[in-house]
């Protein structure tokens, strides 16, 4: 019996902190697959020019100093974005969903300080309607199409045992990202066995923050496979210096 649904799974790309090697891996392998549907799992976007934590120890500036670097950076999210849709319009996919992250709810607290500047709310500084896409709002567990799985961007649950905490509370089976990690823990519940895996990210792993702090953080993306009955296979795919494998071949 052949999968009725293919889903290729992009989990935080943090644009323009994003790592391009992994990246056009995983563009390759999104060509190849020529899915049925993209799922973007959040934080397609850094939000470096309204996040809070710029001016956490420092004053933020006047409106229109700042302003300047979010056109910028709004402008290098829309430019690395428009690489993913391009594919996705030349292999032919027109299901595209994208699930909310906190970094884009950055754009949306930076309108409610600033209520006259809607045109920097997230969705359309993503062009989202443009672009075709279903939204889902930060939070928002939702079903992958007719599948039994689950997913939402992350951030409900942390810690060490983050996947396992998602699985016990919500007794569903679930991916998501936000953790930048690749975990994966399966809980027994009356109905059967469910699990939670986190997908890891596609973001630049040494960011400033870390101040070289070694993390668990991996490169990875998703493919999906959903049958009618709803049953699924969820393939999560390493990506190690921009190469990773598919059925047998090595993908760079």
């Amino acid at each position: 019996m052949k999968a009725v649904e293919q889903v290729v799974i992009f989990p935080d790309l943090h644009f323009p902190l994003h790592d391009e090697k992994a990246f056009r891996c995983a563009l390759k392998v999104l060509e190849i697959v020529k899915p049925s549907a993209f799922l973007c799992i959040g934080d397609i976007a850094e939000g470096n020019s309204v996040s809070h934590w710029m001016w956490k120890k420092k004053k933020r500036p006047p409106l229109e100093y700042q302003l300047p670097s979010i056109k910028k950076e709004v402008k290098e999210v829309n430019k690395h974005f428009d690489r993913i849709d391009e594919v996705l319009d030349k292999v032919n996919v027109k299901t595209k969903l994208f699930a909310q992250g906190n970094h884009e709810v950055w754009f949306d607290n930076f309108v409610l300080e600033n209520p006259y500047l809607t045109e920097y709310g997230s969705k359309k500084v993503l062009r989202i309607k443009e672009r075709g896409y279903k939204w889902y709002d930060y939070g928002l567990e939702f079903k992958i199409l007719n599948s039994k799985l689950y997913a939402y961007h992350g951030g409900h649950w942390s810690g060490i045992n983050h996947t396992r905490s998602h699985v016990q509370n919500l007794g569903v089976n679930i991916i998501y990202g936000h953790t930048h990690d690749a975990i994966k823990s399966v809980v027994s519940h009356l109905d059967g066995a469910k699990m939670a895996h986190s997908l890891g990210c596609l973001c630049d792993m040494n960011k400033e923050f870390l101040k070289n702090r070694a993390t668990n953080w991996t490169h990875n993306m998703a493919i999906l496979d959903i049958y009618k009955d709803g049953f699924f296979n969820l393939n999560v795919m390493t990506i190690i210096d921009g190469r990773t494998s598919l059925n047998g071949e090595l993908i760079k």
